[in-house]
């Protein structure tokens, strides 16, 4: 035993040394390492600025942006003649009863000159050669304060001036087989459903929506499937929400809704003819879907007593052509048809309580004593007409007449329309000439004028039984753009 424990021994002592050579040594290219992973880090740490800087910077390449500036200046006046029902009177707080002054109808009203001001940021990025991006900033300020020209009563409500900035439209086109004669192209985002044709002559600007301004002309967010059928023909599906602006993106006129839910479904076709030089067919139907929506009433209304009504279908039918007889001269027609399907639920804004404070008899802030301003889903079908030509003298100088006209229970589904009267959603008719000059490849002025006939209550409402009314505006407006 002694003998093998001799023998050993010097193995032992031999394994001994190695394995501590060995720890040494990995101990060392421990240190080694830890030395390099530092020198990295700090290096890493000296390089991550520049990095995302270039990253942000290969992002801002892509990214083009495309600014818009528009200062406007409105003077108006309005007259009301007896509004069937109406017999809303002005309180006189400090007698303590009614002072006999019709509040909503019966009287006449100058206002002062308007200015409203509107910066569009729009923005757009290729992102591969399927992919690209689109969206638009937009900011607005208008000098709307003591004298609202959106509440039209002869003791009109006073607010702050009015200012708004949002993203109005951000997303993402992604087409399959783009050069194909049967492109597939898939939208989503904040969509662009506003400035649809033809509204694009009067702006002198480009078409903004893929669909007709006098059916659907709103914000909305969702998706859109387009598909190409040949070189001439398109057709277009939408699942969308919808949705309104803030007020104070509107501060003229109350002829629209804030819109608390609805969805949208539509369906919707565009033909270019070989009729003249230029033309394009367009027609669809648009579903609103669980529609629930409150007037602009004035800063004390809210969506308390707004209730989901039902649905609304709309039709549409629409033609535009472009340099007939080989001359710059365009004209367009298009018609609307609106179905709603009311669900029995009620909408009420009626005064029949305490007149002194407005209130209904729920002792909610009221609109009107008159029946109006009390109803459910409108109950019959209403139409639209709208037509219109534009005639460029040259590049620089052009002249336009448009009219549309709205029947007694026309309802347009155009809440987001960029059109700042929103006309297209009137009761009634309107005429309006203008004439535009582009006085710089950039710069373009427009001067125009506007009459509105009103000849129902409820334009732009969804709710009520309209009653007869006589009410006459009148606005006369110049507008100058920069456009780069």
């Amino acid at each position: 035993m002694k003998k093998i424990l001799l023998l050993i021994t010097p193995l032992i002592l031999f394994s001994s040394e190695t394995l501590q050579n060995r720890v040494l040594t990995l101990e060392k290219k421990l240190k080694e390492l830890t030395k390099e992973i530092t020198l990295h880090q700090e290096d890493l740490d000296e390089r991550m600025p520049i990095i995302e800087k270039v990253e942000k910077k290969a992002i801002l390449d892509k990214l083009n942006f495309s600014p818009e500036l528009m200062l406007r200046f409105d003077k108006m006046s309005y007259h009301t003649g007896k509004i069937d029902g109406e017999n809303s009177k002005i309180y006189d707080k400090s007698i303590a009863s009614l002072d006999g002054l019709q509040r909503r109808d019966e009287y006449s009203k100058e206002f002062d000159i308007a200015t409203d001001i509107r910066i569009r940021l729009n923005m757009n990025a290729n992102l591969d050669k399927n992919t690209k991006f689109n969206g638009r900033m937009v900011f607005t300020t208008s000098s709307q304060s003591n004298q609202r020209l959106c509440i039209l009563s002869r003791d009109i409500k006073s607010a702050e001036s009015s200012s708004a900035f949002d993203i109005d439209r951000a997303y993402i086109d992604y087409t399959l087989s783009k050069y194909s004669d049967y492109a597939f192209t898939f939208s989503f985002g904040l969509l662009p459903t506003t400035g649809g044709t033809p509204m694009q002559y009067a702006q002198n600007t480009s078409r903004k929506s893929m669909f007709p301004a006098l059916v659907f002309d709103m914000n909305s967010y969702g998706m859109i499937a387009t598909q190409k059928l040949g070189n001439n023909s398109y057709i277009r599906a939408i699942i969308a929400k919808a949705y309104t602006m803030r007020a104070s993106f509107y501060p003229y006129q109350c002829n629209r809704e804030n819109i608390d839910n609805a969805n949208i479904f539509g369906l919707y076709s565009d033909i270019k003819l070989s009729l003249f030089k230029k033309s394009l067919l367009s027609f669809g139907v648009n579903l609103l879907n669980d529609f629930k929506a409150h007037p602009y009433l004035g800063p004390d209304i809210s969506s308390k007593d707004a209730h989901n009504l039902g649905n609304i279908i709309t039709f549409g039918l629409g033609l535009d052509i472009e340099e007939i007889a080989k001359t710059d001269l365009t004209f367009f027609l298009h018609s609307a048809l609106s179905h709603p399907k009311g669900n029995s639920e009620v909408d009420d804004y009626q005064i029949i309580g305490d007149v002194s404070q407005g209130l209904t008899s729920s002792s909610k802030v009221g609109f009107s004593e008159a029946s109006y301003a009390k109803g459910s889903m409108i109950s019959s079908n209403g139409y639209a007409l709208y037509l219109g030509t534009k005639y460029n003298f040259n590049s620089d100088i052009n002249v336009g007449v448009e009219y549309n006209y709205g029947s007694k229970y026309w309802f347009s589904a155009t809440q987001g329309a960029e059109d700042i009267y929103n006309k297209l959603a009137t009761r009634g008719y309107v005429a309006e000439i203008y004439s535009g000059w582009n006085f710089h490849k950039n710069l373009y002025a427009k001067l125009g004028f506007i009459h509105i006939q009103e000849n129902y209550t409820g334009s732009g409402w969804h709710f009520g039984e309209p009653a007869t009314k006589d009410a006459q505006q009148t606005i006369s407006y110049l507008d100058i753009e920069a456009k780069f």
